[in-house]
Protein backbone atom coordinates (compact mmCIF):
# COMPACT_ATOMS: atom_id res chain seq x y z
CA UNK A 1 0.00 0.00 0.00
CA UNK A 2 2.74 1.92 0.72
CA UNK A 3 4.32 1.76 -2.46
CA UNK A 4 0.96 2.28 -3.88
CA UNK A 5 1.03 5.90 -2.33
CA UNK A 6 4.24 6.63 -3.13
CA UNK A 7 3.77 6.01 -6.85
CA UNK A 8 0.92 7.83 -6.96
CA UNK A 9 2.70 11.21 -5.60
CA UNK A 10 5.42 10.94 -7.84
CA UNK A 11 3.00 10.58 -10.92
CA UNK A 12 0.91 13.32 -10.04
CA UNK A 13 4.07 15.61 -8.59
CA UNK A 14 5.58 14.56 -12.23
CA UNK A 15 2.68 15.43 -14.15
CA UNK A 16 2.27 18.89 -12.26
CA UNK A 17 6.28 19.60 -12.79
CA UNK A 18 6.09 19.26 -16.09
CA UNK A 19 2.64 22.01 -17.19
CA UNK A 20 3.71 25.07 -17.64
CA UNK A 21 2.86 27.43 -14.88
CA UNK A 22 1.06 30.21 -15.90
CA UNK A 23 2.15 33.59 -15.02
CA UNK A 24 0.77 36.71 -13.69
CA UNK A 25 -0.94 38.82 -16.13
CA UNK A 26 1.33 42.09 -16.65
CA UNK A 27 -0.17 45.05 -15.99
CA UNK A 28 1.15 47.06 -19.71
CA UNK A 29 -1.22 43.92 -21.28
CA UNK A 30 -4.82 45.12 -21.37
CA UNK A 31 -7.17 42.57 -20.83
CA UNK A 32 -9.28 42.91 -23.79
CA UNK A 33 -6.21 41.41 -25.79
CA UNK A 34 -6.55 38.38 -23.98
CA UNK A 35 -10.10 37.49 -24.87
CA UNK A 36 -11.67 36.37 -27.96
CA UNK A 37 -13.14 38.82 -30.43
CA UNK A 38 -16.80 38.26 -31.51
CA UNK A 39 -17.25 39.62 -34.98
CA UNK A 40 -20.95 37.90 -36.10
CA UNK A 41 -22.24 40.70 -38.28
CA UNK A 42 -25.71 39.67 -36.50
CA UNK A 43 -23.89 40.15 -33.07
CA UNK A 44 -22.57 43.45 -34.47
CA UNK A 45 -26.00 44.89 -36.24
CA UNK A 46 -27.37 43.70 -32.49
CA UNK A 47 -24.80 45.83 -30.71
CA UNK A 48 -25.36 48.76 -32.66
CA UNK A 49 -29.11 48.84 -32.47
CA UNK A 50 -28.35 48.67 -28.41
CA UNK A 51 -25.80 51.60 -28.33
CA UNK A 52 -28.28 53.53 -30.59
CA UNK A 53 -31.46 52.71 -28.30
CA UNK A 54 -29.02 53.66 -25.24
CA UNK A 55 -28.47 56.95 -26.80
CA UNK A 56 -31.83 57.89 -27.68
CA UNK A 57 -33.67 56.97 -25.02
CA UNK A 58 -31.33 57.21 -22.00
CA UNK A 59 -29.40 60.34 -22.57
CA UNK A 60 -26.86 61.69 -21.50
CA UNK A 61 -24.52 58.57 -21.05
CA UNK A 62 -21.67 58.93 -18.67
CA UNK A 63 -18.96 58.90 -21.42
CA UNK A 64 -19.36 59.34 -24.98
CA UNK A 65 -19.01 55.88 -26.74
CA UNK A 66 -17.07 55.75 -29.72
CA UNK A 67 -15.37 51.66 -29.92
CA UNK A 68 -17.11 48.63 -28.30
CA UNK A 69 -14.46 45.61 -28.92
CA UNK A 70 -16.74 42.80 -28.14
CA UNK A 71 -15.69 39.96 -26.69
CA UNK A 72 -16.51 36.54 -25.44
CA UNK A 73 -14.80 36.09 -22.45
CA UNK A 74 -12.77 33.02 -23.48
CA UNK A 75 -9.15 33.07 -23.59
CA UNK A 76 -7.42 33.52 -27.19
CA UNK A 77 -3.85 32.32 -28.15
CA UNK A 78 -2.21 35.22 -25.97
CA UNK A 79 -4.74 34.67 -23.05
CA UNK A 80 -3.58 31.61 -22.33
CA UNK A 81 -0.22 32.16 -21.20
CA UNK A 82 -1.97 34.05 -18.16
CA UNK A 83 -3.79 32.92 -14.82
CA UNK A 84 -6.45 35.45 -15.87
CA UNK A 85 -10.61 34.34 -15.22
CA UNK A 86 -13.13 32.93 -18.18
CA UNK A 87 -16.77 32.90 -18.33
CA UNK A 88 -18.13 36.29 -17.21
CA UNK A 89 -19.75 38.89 -18.80
CA UNK A 90 -19.16 42.12 -17.60
CA UNK A 91 -18.51 45.97 -19.37
CA UNK A 92 -15.31 47.60 -18.90
CA UNK A 93 -13.88 51.30 -19.48
CA UNK A 94 -10.74 51.08 -21.92
CA UNK A 95 -10.19 54.58 -22.44
CA UNK A 96 -13.26 56.87 -21.14
CA UNK A 97 -11.27 60.00 -22.83
CA UNK A 98 -11.33 58.18 -26.27
CA UNK A 99 -14.48 56.51 -25.68
CA UNK A 100 -13.44 53.04 -26.03
CA UNK A 101 -14.72 50.29 -24.24
CA UNK A 102 -15.23 46.33 -24.20
CA UNK A 103 -18.07 44.44 -23.66
CA UNK A 104 -17.05 40.73 -22.33
CA UNK A 105 -20.20 38.14 -22.76
CA UNK A 106 -19.64 34.53 -20.93
CA UNK A 107 -21.00 32.69 -23.88
CA UNK A 108 -21.00 32.16 -27.43
CA UNK A 109 -23.56 33.71 -29.82
CA UNK A 110 -25.46 30.18 -30.64
CA UNK A 111 -25.85 30.18 -26.81
CA UNK A 112 -29.87 31.01 -25.81
CA UNK A 113 -28.57 33.35 -23.20
CA UNK A 114 -25.94 35.46 -25.12
CA UNK A 115 -28.67 38.38 -26.83
CA UNK A 116 -29.99 38.86 -23.38
CA UNK A 117 -26.24 39.04 -21.56
CA UNK A 118 -24.87 41.37 -24.15
CA UNK A 119 -28.31 43.62 -24.01
CA UNK A 120 -27.45 43.94 -20.45
CA UNK A 121 -24.10 44.61 -20.48
CA UNK A 122 -24.98 47.58 -23.74
CA UNK A 123 -26.89 48.94 -20.85
CA UNK A 124 -24.28 49.57 -18.59
CA UNK A 125 -22.62 52.06 -21.08
CA UNK A 126 -25.27 54.29 -19.53
CA UNK A 127 -22.88 54.72 -16.64
CA UNK A 128 -20.10 52.33 -16.89
CA UNK A 129 -17.58 53.45 -13.50
CA UNK A 130 -20.81 52.44 -11.34
CA UNK A 131 -19.67 48.91 -9.85
CA UNK A 132 -21.87 46.77 -7.48
CA UNK A 133 -25.23 49.16 -8.11
CA UNK A 134 -28.66 47.55 -7.81
CA UNK A 135 -30.32 50.47 -9.36
CA UNK A 136 -27.73 49.90 -11.97
CA UNK A 137 -28.60 46.37 -13.03
CA UNK A 138 -32.32 46.85 -12.68
CA UNK A 139 -32.18 49.46 -15.05
CA UNK A 140 -29.86 47.10 -17.29
CA UNK A 141 -32.21 43.71 -16.87
CA UNK A 142 -35.27 46.08 -18.17
CA UNK A 143 -32.77 47.62 -20.90
CA UNK A 144 -32.09 43.99 -22.15
CA UNK A 145 -35.71 43.09 -21.83
CA UNK A 146 -37.04 46.05 -23.59
CA UNK A 147 -33.69 45.75 -26.31
CA UNK A 148 -34.22 41.63 -27.22
CA UNK A 149 -38.02 42.72 -27.54
CA UNK A 150 -37.59 45.22 -30.07
CA UNK A 151 -34.74 43.16 -32.04
CA UNK A 152 -36.67 39.86 -32.01
CA UNK A 153 -34.12 38.21 -29.52
CA UNK A 154 -35.62 35.73 -27.10
CA UNK A 155 -35.48 36.64 -23.60
CA UNK A 156 -38.05 33.97 -21.63
CA UNK A 157 -35.09 32.30 -19.68
CA UNK A 158 -34.28 35.17 -17.87
CA UNK A 159 -38.31 36.33 -17.69
CA UNK A 160 -38.80 32.72 -15.24
CA UNK A 161 -35.66 32.95 -13.60
CA UNK A 162 -36.39 36.78 -12.59
CA UNK A 163 -40.31 35.65 -11.49
CA UNK A 164 -39.15 32.46 -10.02
CA UNK A 165 -36.08 33.39 -7.64
CA UNK A 166 -36.79 36.51 -5.15
CA UNK A 167 -33.88 36.19 -3.53
CA UNK A 168 -31.91 36.57 -6.71
CA UNK A 169 -30.73 40.23 -6.42
CA UNK A 170 -31.08 40.43 -10.29
CA UNK A 171 -34.47 39.81 -9.57
CA UNK A 172 -35.11 41.93 -6.73
CA UNK A 173 -33.17 44.98 -8.86
CA UNK A 174 -35.71 44.11 -11.85
CA UNK A 175 -38.72 43.80 -9.87
CA UNK A 176 -37.22 47.64 -8.22
CA UNK A 177 -36.81 49.02 -11.59
CA UNK A 178 -40.12 48.02 -13.01
CA UNK A 179 -42.25 49.46 -9.90
CA UNK A 180 -40.19 52.71 -10.57
CA UNK A 181 -40.71 52.67 -14.67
Amino acid sequence: MVWLYIFVSLTVASVLGSCPALSKKPFAVPYHQLYQTIEDPEVLQFLNAGLQMLQRAHEPLEFSVNEILLLQSKKNERGHRYAIAEGFSLTEIVDAEAGIFAIYISVPPSHREFYPLLAHEIGHLKQPSLIDDWAMEGFCMLFSEDLCDQQGQDWSIWKRRLHADSDDPYARAYHRALRLK
